[in-house]
């Protein structure tokens, strides 16, 4: 009997110092940040600059989803742009640049979190897009900086 009981509080004490020992050293988790952002720029030409929208925080790899409800052309050029150094935001596109249907839910493959600053645990995102011809309008829709899952992959 004594020795049942001391192996069932030596278990039990084990367990309160593995719990113990790995609560000091928590990690904050962060969820993801997944909820859609209306936007409605105007686009200059295949040859002009993007158009970008406001950054929001970016909290892990996941792909950036945009889905673009009203164009004046089929197909949108878009990138998407982290902040590594709370200055200077950089195109972290894989491939460049994304061509992105109208209409069609979209994920976008991107760098921007593998490439926040050291110590951080988020990263500010956003998207630029252009039009995928020499026409110019307005382009709107919904974007969001993390996914749950991957929508149509077009990069």
């Amino acid at each position: 009997m004594l020795k049942k009981n001391l192996k069932r509080y030596a278990g039990m004490l084990a367990a309160i110092a593995i719990v113990s020992g790995t609560m000091g050293n928590a990690i904050p988790a962060y969820a993801a940040n997944v909820t859609d952002t209306t936007y409605e720029v105007n686009v200059s030409s295949s040859s002009g600059l993007f158009t970008q929208v406001s950054p929001r925080d970016k909290h892990n790899n996941s792909k950036v989803y945009v889905n673009i409800s009203e164009s004046p052309y089929t197909y949108v050029h878009v990138r998407v742009y982290g902040n590594r150094n709370g200055i200077i935001y950089h195109n972290e596109t894989v491939g460049t640049t994304a061509t992105v249907k109208k209409g069609v839910a979209s994920s976008i493959t991107n760098n921007c979190y593998e490439h926040k600053a050291d110590g951080e645990s988020t990263v500010l995102a956003k998207v630029g897009f252009r039009s995928a011809s020499s026409l110019t309008g307005k382009v709107k829709g919904v974007w969001s900086p993390d996914s749950t899952k991957n929508y149509t992959v077009v990069n």
